[in-house]
């Protein structure tokens, strides 16, 4: 990328980063789990497409299951006040909610489950595995130039993000798949809502990924071997987040 800088507001911070084929400003934010802080940056960004990497649910910290919830629903409908600005992503913590054959992730909770599973699929059609915006490619977890094309079986003429929303029974196992480095099997790489920053040292070629998942304690951009690009943003924790700009 051509230059970035980091820039201060009140409670919170954001990596600003130069993008070549954004149409709008984009600002990604990290794992939900509970928090709040979303809403101040959405208001900062009235200019910005928003895109949520997913996992709303299973906070760190005691958060009242009925806040919890709560904020769920108003993530929801800020999506729907807003379909063309805001783009809600799938997480490892959410599909638990959704399909019970999906791996379970830690801290799961049984007494939130039915309601959880309801605002999930009563409002299936607001939410995406991925999305795409030129050469920008959004997950929760991140894409590996291998697993792209040995484990998901991918086709790299065609856009990223299409594929990903809409596998094939085939290629269903690879995407949900927990990697080792997870506790998935010995030498399995995990799929987009799994995948271990160790898993991502050659993200997918000619891609700058924006993914959660992987704690940070800021935006952290890491450079592939063969020139794909990916930018952590699990920081939100820490009041970090991303914005991208357009440049003309």
């Amino acid at each position: 990328m051509p230059w970035l800088m980091r820039r201060h507001v009140p409670a919170l911070h954001w990596k600003y980063f130069s993008v070549i084929g954004t149409m709008r400003p984009v600002v990604g934010i990290g794992d939900i789990h509970g928090r709040v802080l979303w809403k101040k940056i959405v208001e900062i960004h009235p200019e910005a497409r928003i895109v949520f990497l997913g996992d709303y649910l299973d906070p760190f910290g005691f958060v009242p299951r009925k806040d919890l919830l709560a904020n769920l629903r108003q993530i929801v409908a800020l999506k729907q006040e807003n379909p063309e600005n805001v783009v809600l992503l799938l997480g490892n913590h959410d599909l638990h909610y959704m399909d019970p054959d999906v791996p379970r992730a830690s801290r799961y909770d049984f007494q939130i489950e039915e309601e959880a599973a309801r605002i999930f699929t009563e409002h299936r059609d607001l939410f995406c595995y991925a999305w795409q915006e030129g050469n920008c490619l959004f997950t929760h977890a991140g894409v590996s130039q291998d697993w792209f094309t040995d484990d998901f079986r991918g086709d790299v003429t065609l856009p990223v993000a299409g594929q990903l929303n809409h596998p094939s029974e085939s290629q269903l196992p690879a995407l949900f798949r927990v990697g080792y480095a997870r506790g998935g099997k010995k030498e399995a790489t995990g799929g987009i809502f799994w995948a271990d920053m160790t898993e991502l040292a050659d993200p997918l070629h000619g891609y700058v990924q924006v993914v959660g998942h992987n704690r940070v304690q800021k935006v952290t951009e890491r450079e592939g071997k063969s020139g794909g690009k990916i930018i952590f943003c699990d920081c939100l924790r820490y009041g970090d987040y991303l914005y991208l700009e357009h440049l003309f």
